[in-house]
Parts: structure tokens; C-alpha cells; sequence
């Protein structure tokens, strides 16, 4: 039976990123894969760890699904504004790139962070719409705290304005006429005066930021016993690029507690080509041999060979790429915006 819905109701988009593990773990109760639109998302991890690379990179391909949206920026940590050009030309960015400014109330400048949040609030909301980038969370500041004493204890003042914040955006991406997003960077430290053993973290911004996320997810280095052949465990970094694992903690369009892994090009942003080599190695799919990467009996090299050689070498990563699409059921369509998902006929032997 059909249900006819009454009434104007938007709903999520999907804006697949060409990343096989990520697509799959964001992928929807309709088993649409791809980043979701219409939500204010929080990726959160320690410090140093590629946070605001990858967003940077989801926002550039989100971007180029919205006809080329453009993305507003509230840097509460120094940002780099080559790194910035980058990562978003990396990933194909066309559009301008605005960084959120202090407003201007009763003929002063305010820059209190609640203000700025209410500017980035406002690119969301007002027309031309834009997609939302804050960075980071950790580091919003109260008023409270800045007009303070050093010293005054200010514990868990950064939830209020955050609280506030999360609620409005909720609503702005609930109305908004047009797809958009918000991303947030968050930290993710060692919980003060935890009771155990176990080390416990935490990451700020209060329960209700947490409550209104539609995508919670946290990042980290993982250990991989893919790098050598036989010799254990490694941390997946290399000179050149580093792998990233996400675990999405909370997904209202989807299922949660799915891990994905990206590859990120230190400074460039994340690597499609080596994102799928990664992949092939984290499902079986590829293996190393002898020190070497070898699918379908086929060899491909040293891993770390490749990571420093064949980064702009599109071809060499075709392999990879149509190994991960042979195991997927549905095949997007051709459409360059925010896209459905098709059934595939099984393949025959």
C-alpha cells in the first residue's frame, strides 16, 4: 500500500563520495549510499589526526553535487589557508570559500564565538545558501570564559552556546529550501578525575550537541597488519599519507556502529585510488605477499613504493577500484547531483 503524504517534507539526500567503505557505512535504511545531505554532522578524534582534511574533502564533493555550493568556514583554530586550497581543489572545489567574520552590532565589532556561531548560522539559513564548516568545536570560547579571570572555573560553559547552536541548526537544515550540511571538527582527550582503570575520553560541546547530531563519528590512526608482511601490527602511517578510520557512532539515516578507511594525502587531501587500495587490503580482497600487493594473483608492488609513486597515476588504481565494484549490489546513476541508487542485475559466471 501507498501513502499519499500531505504537506512539504524534506528529507535526506546522498552524495556518494567514490570511497567503497565510507559510502557503505553512512549507507541509509534505503540502502542509498553516500554522504547524507540535510544534516549537521561531528567528526571527532585527537589532535593531528586529519579531522579537517577529510571534511574538507566531503564538503568539496558535496559542494560539486549542490551546483557547486559554497562552503562558509568558521576557523576557531588557525587554519592554513593553502592546505585549505588544496585538500577542496584536490577534491574538484569550484566555488569561493568564505571565512566567517565577526559581525558588526550597535556600530562595534563582536566577536564572541556565540556570534560568530550565529554568523555561520545565518550562511546556512539566509540565501545564497551555503554548507557549513566549524572548526572545531574544543575551541569555542564562552563569553563567560573570555571575559573572565584566568583561572575562573568555567567547566562545562562551551555546551550552552553549543546547545543553543545545534538546536537552530537542526531546524535551518530541516527548512532550508535547498540541500545543505554542517560539519563540525571536534577533540577528542582524556576524561579528568575518570574513576577505573581503563583510560576514559570524552570530546566537549554537552549532551544536547550530541542529542541533535544526525552523523557522530570518530576517527583515529588504526594498527594494521597489512604494512609488512608477517611483522605485526603497525600504526598506518607513512611519510607521504596516512590511513584514517572512522566509526560511525550515530546515524539517523542509517544503521551505526559501521567502521569505514580513507587515505589521506598529508596536505592534499583524501586519495580515491589509494582509499580503494586500502580498502581491498581491510576486506581480504588484496593481500601482501612477500612485502608486495597482490590481487588476483596479480602483483602491483611495494605498498610504500606505490604510496610515494603512483599518486597521480589514475590508471594504476582501476583494478582496485572495479574489484570493490564487483561485490557492490546497486550502481549509482549517472546523474552529477545528489543521486539515487539503481538495482544492478547479478553478475553471471
Amino acid at each position: 500500500m501507498t501513502i499519499d503524504f500531505v504537506g512539504n517534507h524534506y528529507t535526506f539526500g546522498r552524495v556518494p563520495m567514490g570511497w567503497h567503505s565510507f559510502d557503505d557505512a553512512l549507507k541509509g535504511d534505503d540502502d542509498l549510499v553516500g554522504f547524507p545531505t540535510r544534516t549537521f554532522s561531528e567528526f571527532y578524534g585527537m589532535t593531528g589526526i586529519g579531522k579537517s582534511t577529510l571534511i574538507g574533502s566531503i564538503l568539496s564533493k558535496v559542494s560539486q553535487a549542490l551546483e557547486h555550493r559554497e562552503i562558509a568556514c568558521l576557523a576557531l583554530e588557525m587554519q592554513d589557508e593553502k592546505m585549505v586550497s588544496n585538500v577542496l581543489s584536490s577534491s574538484g572545489y569550484r566555488a569561493k570559500f568564505v571565512w566567517v567574520e565577526p559581525p558588526i552590532v550597535s556600530g562595534k565589532l563582536d566577536d564572541s564565538d556565540e556570534a560568530l556561531l550565529g554568523v555561520l548560522l545565518e550562511h546556512i539559513h539566509d540565501e545564497p545558501y551555503r554548507l557549513g564548516w566549524l572548526d572545531s568545536i574544543a575551541s569555542i570560547s564562552p563569553i563567560s570564559e573570555n571575559e573572565g579571570n584566568l583561572g575562573d572555573a568555567n567547566m562545562g560553559r562551551r555546551a550552552f552556546p553549543m546547545a543553543q547552536f545545534s538546536r537552530r541548526v537542526t531546524r535551518a537544515l530541516r527548512n532550508v529550501p535547498e540541500d545543505s550540511c554542517l560539519i563540525a571538527a571536534n577533540h577528542w582527550y582524556e576524561k579528568m578525575g575518570a574513576i577505573g582503570m581503563a583510560k576514559q575520553y570524552t570530546s566537549p560541546g554537552g549532551v544536547v550537541k550530541e542529542n541533535e547530531e544526525h552523523l557522530r563519528i570518530q576517527l583515529k590512526v588504526p594498527w594494521v597488519d597489512y604494512i609488512s608482511s608477517g611483522d605485526g601490527k603497525a600504526e598506518a602511517r607513512w611519510e607521504t599519507g596516512w590511513v584514517l578510520e572512522g566509526k560511525v557512532e550515530k546515524n539517523r539515516a542509517g544503521a551505526k556502529n559501521k567502521r569505514f578507511q580513507v587515505f589521506i594525502y598529508g596536505g592534499w587531501g583524501v586519495h580515491m585510488g589509494m582509499t580503494a587500495v586500502i580498502d581491498c587490503l581491510a576486506s581480504g580482497l588484496a593481500k601482501i605477499k612477500s612485502g608486495k600487493i597482490v590481487m588476483d594473483d596479480y602483483e602491483f608492488g611495494n605498498l610504500k613504493k606505490i604510496i610515494e609513486r603512483e599518486r597521480d597515476n589514475t590508471e594504476f588504481f582501476i583494478p582496485f577500484i572495479n574489484k570493490l565494484r564487483e561485490g557492490i549490489d546497486t550502481v549509482l546513476s549517472e546523474d552529477d547531483g545528489v543521486v539515487e541508487e539503481t538495482p544492478k542485475k547479478k553478475r553471471g559466471k
